[in-house]
Order: structure tokens, then C-alpha cells, then sequence
């Protein structure tokens, strides 16, 4: 992939149109989370349901956060 098919993917609508859900996605789980929605009846399920919580938020950031200098986004990856 060239920086310049990466940019025309990172600036087309749909593109765009998914980044914004994704964001408003994980303010919902940031909120969630401080309101303490992953609190359980034991320790080990609280735990369990704030890592997940975690985990998708951190996912969201990495898919937010994509720049070209990732790997695996060089000629002859696409």
C-alpha cells in the first residue's frame, strides 16, 4: 500500500463515518466504566468484565490511532 491510497482510505466518508461510531463507541465504554458498570458479585467476574472493558477500549484506540508507519501497510502487504 502507498501512503497515498492509505490517505485516500483514511479521508473517504465511509471511513470517516466508521471512525466517528468507533469514537462515540468508546466514550460509551469510558463512561461505562467510570460509572462502574464492570462491577460484579466477585472480585475475579469484576476483574474479568474490566479487562474486557479495557481491552475493547485499547482496541478502539490502536484502530483510531492507524498511521501509515504501522506495520504490515508497506508494498506487497495489501
Amino acid at each position: 500500500m502507498t501512503p497515498e491510497r492509505f490517505n485516500e482510505w483514511l479521508t473517504n466518508p465511509v471511513t470517516m463515518e466508521i471512525f466517528k461510531e468507533l469514537e462515540k463507541t468508546r466514550e460509551a465504554k469510558i463512561s461505562d466504566l467510570a460509572n462502574g458498570l464492570t462491577l460484579c458479585t466477585t472480585a475475579g467476574e469484576t476483574h474479568g468484565s474490566t479487562a474486557r472493558m479495557i481491552g475493547s477500549i485499547e482496541g478502539i484506540n490502536q484502530i483510531l490511532n492507524i498511521s501509515f508507519e504501522d506495520e504490515g501497510l508497506t508494498e506487497g502487504n495489501e
